[in-house]
């Protein structure tokens, strides 16, 4: 398991990485404002994280859960949302955004790369 102060800060970075993808967003053809609006939500959401102790059992579910190497890295559906942070829908708290990134990340670890159900003996390139 990573340390979690490390841990932290990788989510920290990830937010902000995501924050930044989305404010160049902005200059596509489009313009969207929503872009704009998700940038900050993902600056706001990595100073919240800053915030959280690391005793916050979200954290270490997290740190079980969407870690490589003691850094965030989320699976599909945690990616997915946290890339959506505020775009559509700005009534999620970055508090209520951290419980539901756990969840998501419970999900993506539970389909562990079996996407099409059982495979046949011999034929899981992952076994």
């Amino acid at each position: 398991m990573p340390r979690l102060e490390d841990f932290k800060l990788s989510i920290v970075d990830y937010a902000k990485g995501l924050s930044e993808w989305r404010r160049s967003r902005f200059n596509d053809d489009l313009r969207d404002p929503r872009h704009l609006r998700s940038a900050d939500g993902l600056l706001e959401f990595a100073e919240y994280i800053r915030t959280v102790p690391v005793a916050d059992p979200r954290l270490t579910a997290l740190a079980r859960l969407a870690s490589t190497g003691g850094e965030f890295v989320p699976g599909q559906q945690t990616a997915y949302e946290l890339g959506r942070f505020h775009f559509h829908d700005t009534s999620i708290t970055c508090d209520g955004m951290l419980t539901f990134l756990v969840s998501l990340a419970e999900r993506d670890a539970g389909e562990s790369g079996r996407f099409g159900g059982p495979q046949v003996e011999g034929d899981n390139p992952w076994y």
